[in-house]
């Protein structure tokens, strides 16, 4: 998710300050490092211009109803929602929607991939960090906001940050409505969202993780927090008698022929031209 205003340091030296001493750029990093902004739980949403329904629908063809329906289940605002499951092939859009969709609903998300949190602690971690708006940084030596050994702490911090998060979403809502402003507003859910979650099966060789993640709904049994599982392989592929509340499954097929043709002509000035050429 994008960071607002932050500084950049910059990307080319000149041959002044290739010249300088190691003390005075050390010093000019502290500085750059303890000029940035914290994070505030604006940071948690999706960020960009605002965007309509309409304009998402056109922007993928052939997923209109998915789209519809993922916007059915997540509600209006501060809605409770059980789990779900978007799944389907690699390249069918499940990513791109999600985070679109939560673009157009201004609505806090926190978002991990299992790719780049390609173990349990990196996972729980990755997660505590968003939820608890800290920055690594040099300043802090780089540090996670906390350090999770077993997933018994996970959870123990997991619902502590939630628990923080929820009330400072609470008191944002209470201020924007004794203000009498309806823009805005971003309701009191909070929303983890677990991408290319097939991948876990490749690293969780203990299989406590899997358990552990689709348990979270009745773990933490926080109505304000909203649980998504998108993954390349369907739910079968998961499941078992474990007595967890099954996340809803949500099916992204394959594009079709003529959907690929739709993706291809959507940005191209003389459309007519372009699909003589496909044919």
């Amino acid at each position: 998710m994008d960071e607002d205003k932050t500084q950049q340091l910059p990307r080319r030296m000149t041959r002044s300050s290739a010249s300088s001493s190691p003390s005075t750029s050390n010093n000019i990093v502290a500085a750059k490092v303890t000029s940035l902004e914290p994070l505030t739980i604006n940071d948690l949403l999706v960020g960009g211009d605002p965007i309509s329904l309409d304009d998402i629908i056109s922007s993928f063809p052939g997923r209109s109803s998915q789209i519809l329906e993922v916007v059915r289940h997540l509600g209006p605002l501060n809605s409770p929602i059980l789990p779900l499951f978007v799944y389907g092939s690699s390249s069918t859009g499940k990513t791109s929607i999600i985070l679109q969709l939560f673009r157009h609903l201004n609505r806090p998300i926190v978002y991990s991939s299992c790719r780049t949190c390609y173990n349990q602690n990196i996972l729980f971690e990755s997660i505590l960090n968003q939820l608890l708006l800290h920055r690594k940084n040099a300043a802090n030596g780089y540090l996670n906001a906390k350090r999770c050994e077993r997933p018994s702490d996970f959870v123990n911090f997991l619902r502590e940050a939630l628990t923080n998060v929820i009330s400072n979403l609470k008191e944002k809502s209470e201020k924007l409505i004794s203000n009498e402003m309806t823009q805005g507003k971003i309701g009191n859910m909070i929303y983890l969202v677990f991408d290319n979650f097939q991948l876990v099966r490749e690293w969780d060789k203990s299989s406590t993780i899997l358990p552990l993640l689709f348990n979270l709904y009745d773990l933490l049994n926080m109505p304000e927090v909203g649980l998504i599982f998108i993954s390349s392989t369907s739910p079968d592929t998961f499941y078992s008698n474990m007595g967890y509340v099954e996340p809803i499954p949500i099916y992204f097929p394959d594009y079709t022929e003529e959907d690929i043709r739709q993706i291809l002509l959507r940005n191209q000035v003389n459309q007519k031209l372009y699909s003589s050429f496909l044919e």
